[in-house]
């Protein structure tokens, strides 16, 4: 409880942002329409109990399922005024990918419009689910959820804490490869330090940007490859598809069958499933632990 009630503190002192939704949103209430921009979001608005309370979403909001029912606004690049401006929103809560210009329009509308700028790490992660639970006036719920993540994920890192630095398994997240281009979570991603958490170490740490190029991968040769799968996804396939194209299948994971799928979802999205993820890394890294 402590690590969470700091975390509030820094939330509401440090960024004028955050600032502008604790003075706006203090306390919880039923009534408030509320406008997601980004399925982070949603995640997180629905585990805080005021997925009832969602007028609208954008089109790649897919879970939890019942947020498929809610009004779409477009894509998180195109999202659509005219329809926001319909559902008679209180408030619109976005991450960084929206163009802080939309934001002011939002604003200028008459919706108060929240951007959260999230550090691309495990507290920025915690940070995050904190200011959308400020906004919407649930920081109880905000903090019970932040304690929640940072307590299983703690376990995690107690039951890798005894493996030697020198014995810790590599491990590389693919985002995309072949004709779709090179990118894995690199070492500025907040998966890098998820990976980190899971006891493992971040093979594409080196690279940028999401950015890696087949000569580092090749030269860091990760224990394990993990590919994010989707709804649309056929892990099977993603594995064999992988595991047999070159130069991917010089690749010691892809010869012993140490390519694996986690959900890709679950995984890419900074939020309320940060800790299923770190939990499914580990499982899949140090099998005789969990």
């Amino acid at each position: 409880m402590k690590k969470a009630l700091t975390l509030l503190l820094i939330v509401l002192c440090i960024v004028p942002l955050f600032a502008q939704a604790v003075t706006e949103a203090k306390s919880e209430n039923d009534d408030l329409r509320i406008i997601s921009l980004a399925p982070n979001v949603t995640e997180i608005i629905y585990a805080l109990g005021a997925g009832d309370q969602l007028v609208g979403r954008t089109d790649y909001c897919n879970y939890p399922e019942q947020a498929l029912a809610v009004t779409s606004i477009g894509t998180l690049w195109e999202p659509n005024l005219e329809t926001i401006l319909s559902l008679d929103a209180d408030i619109a809560i976005a991450s960084s990918i929206v163009d802080p210009s939309f934001i002011e329009s939002i604003n200028k509308a008459g919706i108060t419009a929240y951007q959260f700028y999230e550090e691309e790490s495990l507290e920025g992660t915690y940070a995050l689910i904190m200011n959308v639970a400020v906004a919407i006036g649930r920081e109880d719920k905000g903090i019970e959820m932040v304690d929640s993540i940072q307590g299983r994920i703690d376990a995690v890192k107690d039951k890798t804490s005894a493996i030697p630095a020198d014995q810790r398994k590599s491990a590389v997240y693919i985002i995309s490869y072949g004709d779709w281009g090179d990118y894995a979570a690199t070492g500025e991603t907040y998966l890098d330090d998820v990976i980190e958490a899971a006891g493992g170490i971040n093979a594409a740490a080196e690279g940028s940007h999401w950015s890696i190029s087949k000569e580092l991968l090749l030269d860091k040769d990760p224990d394990v490859v993990l590919l994010g799968t989707y709804s649309y996804s056929n892990p099977e396939e993603d594995i064999k598809g992988f595991s047999s194209l070159a130069p991917y299948s010089q690749l010691t994971a892809s010869k012993t069958g140490n390519v694996y799928t986690i959900n890709g979802d679950a995984a890419e999205r900074q939020g309320v499933r940060t800790a299923d993820t770190v939990e499914a890394i580990a499982r899949i890294l140090y099998p005789e632990l969990f």
